[in-house]
């Protein structure tokens, strides 16, 4: 409809002029609007809304939300005038709104937390509000909403606010409590999902209704309601107060009911629930005043109808109990069930919800005072006085009031097995009943025997409820001392103590021993064993895991009372001699019978058990009886004491129930209890004073301390000693048995179990008032011990009688001495015996290294020593070694660093410094390894041998070489091998060095310097020469190079050769065509380097100049500063001045000397190998070769340039004479550059040095450095000389540089190579591979070395180093060579790897030579 109702313009002005008074008075608006934000929530829309529904009368509603939209309707009746104007109003409420939780007639204002216009409609009115003035309405046309329903829209603001709604219509759906407290909704549907609440008929008493969900109607939850009750008046003052109501306004409010549902977790609901969840077993809904916010509810310590509606809420709780338990026309499990609603709170909890709890449980608490509550089993209400709680298993075992009987002395009725043991917990907390404990069965259990349960059933019952209580940890008991098992032949039930376990064969064979002993026992009924074997086969054949389960714990209930197996035989045997020898007469023979059929058994004697003595007297084990077995022993015991105690001889005689063997075997193992000694007894001495106890204890030997407290205090030694009567029979004895002590120490040592717990004395200190304090309790030797230390009682290996302390027993410490120590004897020394041994003061601590150290002293002066006798004795270190003190330790390795003890597997001697476990790594020839036979052992590293050969011990080994001696042939090769590889930490660490006559000695005493770019012959100088320069052979260029060896004087520098004046040649020289054309060519020369190529000028117009002189014999002295420093020697030729002398032989057989005797001058690969190729050739050949492998200026220019280079080029030095020149220091190339001579046939031979040149012998040195400097041709002539080259600017571009541009690289300013890419080829510097390779993010891809070298032609030698380095990295490292063509040729460590491995490439040693095995494929 459209039409307005007649009311409505008169409300909407008054609510109109009220906003008027609101806007123009802020202070007064304030609280309007304070209130109005507090009241904003999406949680709570659903549920004011459904509140305003029922106060309709609404018996169903729905909500969902459409296309943003918040809809809410119910079919309860239109709005009347009244209700349109509480609507229209805030912070006041019409009367019956009292039970809501909007009753402040906020909760349709609550919907403006959705959006901010709110649309209302109903079959009169069509209205609408606005946020901002909330209570004003406007009227709306032409809805398309149902007018049949009431229907409340919201346009939902934003999608957080929609999210928020959502999640509170989730919250209704699982739990819409709140509809069983409405007076008329039962049923609402949530975004078309039902929650409809149906009932399921009365409840228990009056008053109360079963209720469930539709879907879920076996779930069914108790509701009861009070009845109506006025407000007490300090409860309507404080609603007037809650309602801003004055005194002139009328309020009569309805009766009051509170309503609880049963099952519901304990919030607290005012229809709606609240933030108060208590520990109540049960939901109430009261309308309880709410704090603003409308969370929770106002605290009822100052709330007092708050207070009454709690306490209220307690007497409803007590009448429904109280009735429910009372109805007997209810099954008594259906009356047990009321206890659920009994209160149980932890009072002590101060927070809200605690204090409700609190409240609602005291009002409880007072309704039931005086009632009786306690539901038997009988079906009747009782008194505490009158019932009492039994666990429920006992019921099962045993009748009703037989159990009662058995368990409660006051035979009370139990309380009803129906009721839960949660409920019977709550009874308990009330203390509302007593009850006997599963401890209390336990106990009892264990006090009286029970009659046997009638069925093997009802006893599987105890067992089970015996084993949930054993297994739980919360009781304690003695389990072998419950009296729950069967037995043979009784009606009650005894302890395990009581009963022994059989099996099903007889014990022992004899039909008599069976029946002596089956008269005394008592067994384990058979037939409970077998029950239980039948029902673990039926839950078998069944999977019936249930039984099975019941079957698991009864055998875990045997196991527990110790009848898991039968019983140990100890246990049957004593349980017949308690027996046996409580029987008025005891005949010896059944005494003696026993004893067999224990010893049959095997059986532990018991406390119970005795033995007949030889007096015929029957005594226990702790009066001690000696079996003495084979009669040595009676002569060391006194006569009568030996009547006494001694075994009867009966038991010897004769066996029949056991062989002898099982009779030894018996007594030997102990469980006969039967000695084989005298016994010891306790013994005390007091010492008044510490000085008196300091000397007994130095007595005794007492190596440990103590610590006193009192003050004057005396001191109590208790003792152990063997009576005085046995000390005197055997010194009696020593003058006729000298070997009485022996005797005495071998019984002992026999049996040393019997004498464990008597090894020490204690020392207590005793205070003045009588206070006593252990001091010393364990490692001081009793007196019986201290006695037989003192006599020679234990025999050595080799049966001599020593004193204790003069012997060693066999330990792993102490084995390495075995050989050199006395030892004692095997027979008593073992791991039994050793405690004994020890107390008696046999060491088990080794005496120290000493006499092994002097064996191998020994041994190391032997011509050949026997290498097993010296592996022996290392392997004694070895186990010296682990638990020797620190000062032997320190003995030990000081002196294997100091002494050459270590026999290597060369045989040779060496310190631990000077011998290694493995040669590692490193290429060092002739490293002194461990004897493999001994290899394994720890003593090597503990004494500072070395793994391998690492910088720091090579150094430390360096150290130890004697300073000023020649170093031993053996070690030569050694040493230069780790000086090669570590030059610079031995000259600065080890401040020695090699000279040229073998000798280690300080490097401050060098003038002079050797190496191989330095290269001279020196083989014939003197001895003092030799002395004073250091030997750089085996070092690198580079490293020469650099400090602290580059500030070495080269000794070719300071050598001066002159002609021996007897030999000088005479007469004229000649000019050879080729020399001349090979000078003026050279004066053309152009280098990069301008001051070298001014050189090389000069010494071509030197050249060109020189005459050729044939001598028959060439004899030339070297001269260090005028002095002869070495012997005339013959060379081949020699240029001095203006001639070149050569010797008269065949052009063929010179060619190589002239060529190196003119090459070292010019000190230039490149020269030296166009003099080879040159030598006695056409002019027209050296013209031609010259120019095509040199860049030459125009022969025009050559007399200005020479004139120039003539103004800049050093004078060479050398003899006076002419060009004869030392070798001087010059530039390097960046490619490392190849020292070259020429074969006999004309060959280019390249030659590089390794690392190490080895000499195993300082004696033959001289005649390998002569080798190493002659022809092939002519050993005693011709002389080879290495040259330090720099290399030219060719006419073609350097390998290199031709690599890169093959690869598509372009070279740049600075001599670098990049491509389109990013990828660059660079120099480094310091490293052998002087070229890296990178990729576009600079990462190093590969590391290069040019060799201007075709492996096709020739094989190329390559420094160890290298070879090691592309070994060792394959794939990062690579060598840049030639191909026949000339063309570069990258050859990666792993392609010359694999030219190896197929045999197409071959590895040489010593220099790594590589050769092309041109037979094979590429």
């Amino acid at each position: 409809m459209s039409s307005r109702p007649a009311y409505f313009e008169s409300i909407r002005e008054r609510s109109a002029k009220r906003w008027e008074q609101l806007d123009s008075d802020p202070e007064l608006a304030a609280p309007w609007h304070q209130l109005f934000k507090q009241v904003q929530s999406p949680r709570h829309i659903l549920s004011e809304l459904l509140q305003n529904a029922d106060d309709a009368h609404a018996t169903e509603a729905s909500v969902d939300i459409q296309d943003g939209s918040f809809l809410f309707s119910h079919n309860g009746e239109d709005f009347t005038e009244e209700h349109f104007a509480s609507l229209c109003k805030f912070g006041y409420s019409n009367k019956r709104a009292l039970h809501t939780i909007g009753f402040r007639g906020i909760g349709f204002k609550s919907t403006f937390s959705l959006g901010d216009r709110v649309e209302l409609y109903t079959p009169t009115l069509s209205v609408g509000f606005d946020q901002k003035r909330f209570t004003e309405p406007f009227w709306m046309n032409g809805s398309a909403v149902n007018r049949d329903r009431t229907t409340v829209r919201v346009l939902i603001s934003d999608e957080h606010r929609e999210t928020e709604v959502r999640k509170n219509l989730e919250e209704w759906l699982k739990s819409p409590v709140s509809l069983l407290f409405f007076r008329n909704i039962r049923r609402i549907t949530i975004g078309g999902k039902e929650v409809h609440w149906g009932s399921f008929g009365d409840g228990p008493v009056n008053g109360t209704e079963w209720l469930a969900l539709q879907e879920n109607p076996e779930k069914q939850f108790l509701l009861a309601r009070s009845t109506p009750q006025d407000f007490p008046e300090d409860a309507l003052r404080e609603i007037r107060q809650e309602r801003m109501l004055g005194a002139e306004h009328d309020i009569a409010l309805p009766p009051c009911q509170v309503e609880i549902v049963v099952g519901i977790e304990g919030r607290l609901f005012v229809v709606l629930p609240t933030g108060v969840s208590t520990q109540l077993p049960f939901a109430c809904n009261a309308p309880f005043i709410q704090d603003p916010a409308r969370l929770k509810i106002k605290d009822p310590e100052t709330s007092p109808t708050n207070r009454w509606l709690l306490e209220r809420t307690g007497r409803l709780v007590a009448e429904v109990m109280l009735d429910w338990l009372g109805n007997t026309n209810l099954h008594p499990e259906e009356r047990a069930a009321a206890y659920d609603m009994m209160p149980d709170v932890d009072r002590g909890n101060s927070a809200l919800e605690g204090v409700c709890g609190a409240i609602v449980e005291k009002s409880f608490e007072t309704a039931i005072q005086e009632r009786d509550l306690l539901l038997t089993d009988g079906g009747r209400l009782a008194d505490k006085e009158h019932a009492v709680v039994l666990p429920k298993e006992v019921f099962e075992v045993w009748p009703q009031a037989q159990a009662t009987a058995l368990f409660d002395e006051h035979g009370r009725e139990p309380l009803s097995k129906h009721i839960s043991g949660k409920n019977v917990a709550k009874l308990k907390n009330w203390n509302a009943v007593d009850e006997i404990s599963n401890q209390d069965v336990l106990d009892v259990l264990q006090s009286k025997h029970f009659p046997k349960p009638s069925t093997w059933r009802q006893l599987l019952s105890l067992w089970v409820y015996i084993d949930k209580l054993l297994q739980s940890n919360e009781y304690y008991c003695s389990e072998d001392e419950l009296r729950i098992v069967p037995v043979q032949g009784k009606d009650i039930l005894l302890a395990a103590s009581e009963v022994v376990r059989l099996g099903e064969k007889r014990m022992v064979p004899s039909d008599d021993d069976w029946a002596f002993l089956g008269d005394r026992l008592s067994v384990l009924n058979q037939n409970w064993m077998r029950f239980l074997t039948e029902q673990r086969r039926n839950a078998e054949n069944e999977k019936d895991k249930k039984l099975d389960n019941l079957v698991d714990r009864a055998e875990s209930v045997l196991d527990a009372v110790g009848l898991g197996d039968t019983s140990d035989t100890g246990n049957v045997i004593d349980q017949v001699a308690e027996a046996f020898f409580a029987e008025q007469q005891v005949q010896l023979r059944d005494a003696v019978r026993l004893a067999h059929i224990a010893a049959k058994l095997g059986a532990q004697i018991g406390d119970h058990f005795r033995f007949v003595c030889q007096d015929r007297k029957l005594r226990p084990i702790r009066k001690t009886v000696i079996y003495d077995q084979d009669g040595a022993l009676e002569l060391l015991l006194p006569d009568e004491w030996a009547e006494q105690h001694l075994l009867h001889p009966e038991y010897t005689k004769e066996f029949r129930s056991c062989s002898k063997d099982e009779w030894v075997a018996w007594v030997s193992s102990g469980r006969s209890g039967l000695n084989s000694f005298v016994p010891l007894k306790r013994d005390q001495s007091r010492h008044w004073s510490e000085m008196s106890l300091q000397k007994t204890l130095k007595e005794r030997h007492y190596a440990g301390r103590y610590n006193t407290r009192y003050s004057n205090p005396s001191f109590l030694i208790s003792d152990w000693d063997f009576d005085a009567k046995f000390w005197e029979h055997w010194e009696a004895l020593e003058e006729e048995v000298p070997a009485v002590w022996s005797c005495v120490a071998g019984f002992v040592l026999a049996a040393p179990s019997q004498w464990t717990n008597f090894l020490s004395a204690t020392v207590s200190e005793v205070a003045s008032n009588g206070h006593e304090r252990r001091i010393i309790r364990d490692g001081l030797p009793p007196k019986w011990l201290a006695a037989l230390r003192e006599r020679p009682c234990l025999p050595d290996t080799n049966g001599v009688l020593r004193k204790p302390s003069e012997l060693l027993m066999r330990t792993h410490d102490t084995e390495a001495l075995m050989d050199v120590e006395a030892f004692v004897h095997g027979l008593l020394d073992n791991e039994a015996t050793k405690p004994v041994l020890k107390q008696l003061g046999v060491s088990d601590t080794p005496t120290g290294p000493e006499k092994i150290l002097q064996r191998l002293r020994s041994l190391s002066q032997a011509q050949t020593p026997p290498a097993h006798e010296v592996e022996k004795w290392y392997r004694r270190l070895d186990q010296l070694i682990d638990s020797c003190s620190t000062e032997d330790f320190l003995k030990i390795r000081t002196s294997f660093g100091s002494e050459r003890l270590v026999l290597t597997e060369s045989n040779s001697w060496e310190n631990s410094l000077g011998a290694f476990l493995s040669t590692g790594e490193e290429d060092i020839p002739d490293i002194p390894l461990i004897r493999a036979g001994v290899r394994e052992l720890t003593l090597w590293r503990k004494i500072d041998v070395g793994d391998r050969p690492t910088a720091e011990l090579a150094l430390e080994w360096l150290k130890s070489l004697p300073s000023g001696k020649v170093v031993q042939p053996n070690e030569m090769r050694r040493v230069k091998t780790l000086i090669a590889r570590f030059p610079i930490s031995v000259w600065e660490e080890c401040g020695h060095w090699l000279n040229l006559a073998g000798e280690w000695v300080p490097t401050d005493s060098f003038a002079y310097a050797l190496s191989m770019q330095t290269l001279t012959r020196w083989s014939h100088l003197h001895q003092w020469v030799r002395e004073k320069t250091a030997d750089l052979q085996m070092l690198s260029a580079e490293t020469n190079e650099a400090e602290p060896f580059s500030t070495l004087t080269p000794l070719s520098a300071q050598i001066e050769e002159r002609f021996d004046q007897r030999e000088k040649p005479s007469g004229e020289g000649e000019q050879r065509a080729w020399l001349k054309e090979l000078g003026l060519l050279l004066q053309r020369i152009e280098l990069d380097d301008e001051q070298e190529a001014s050189r090389i000028r000069e010494l071509g117009i030197a050249l060109s100049n020189t005459l050729w002189l044939t001598s028959p014999r060439i004899q030339i002295v070297p001269y260090i500063d005028g002095k002869p420093a070495g012997t005339a020697r013959q060379a081949d030729a020699l240029w001095l001045g203006d001639t070149l002398f050569a010797e008269d032989k065949p052009l063929a057989k010179l060619a190589k000397a002239v060529a190196q005797e003119l090459g070292k001058t010019f000190r230039r690969q490149d020269i030296g190998d166009a003099i080879k190729l040159c030598f006695d050739r056409d002019p027209a050949f050296v013209r031609s070769y010259m120019e095509e492998n040199f860049e030459l200026c125009d022969e025009g220019e050559v007399g200005d340039q020479t004139q120039r280079d003539s103004a800049v080029v050093e004078e060479p030095s050398g003899d006076a004479d002419g060009p004869h020149v030392s070798e001087a220091a010059s530039d390097h190339e960046d490619e490392e550059s190849l020292p070259a001579s020429v074969d006999e046939d004309g060959d280019l031979d390249t030659v590089v040095h390794s690392d190490v040149t080895g000499e195993d012998n300082p004696e033959e040195k001289d005649h390998e450095d002569e080798r190493s400097m002659q022809s092939d041709d002519d050993k005693d002539t011709e002389e080879e000389v290495i040259y330090r080259p720099v290399k030219p600017r060719l006419s073609k571009p350097q390998l290199i540089e031709r690599f890169a541009v093959a690869k598509g690289f372009k070279k740049d300013e600075d001599g670098h190579f990049f491509a389109d890419n990013g990828h660059t080829i660079a120099k480094t510097q310091g490293s052998l591979f002087p070229w890296e390779m990178r990729n576009a993010t600079g990462d190093v891809t590969k590391r290069l070395l040019p060799k201007e070298h075709c492996l096709e032609r020739e094989p190329l030698q390559l420094g160890a180093d290298i070879w090691g380095i592309l070994e060792r990295e394959p794939d990062s490292y690579a060598l840049i060579l030639a191909d026949p063509d000339d063309n570069p040729v990258e050859a990666s460590g792993k392609m010359l790897i694999e030219l190896r491995e197929r045999g197409v490439l071959a590895l040489h040693p010593s220099t790594y030579r590589l050769v092309i095995e041109h037979e094979k494929q590429l």
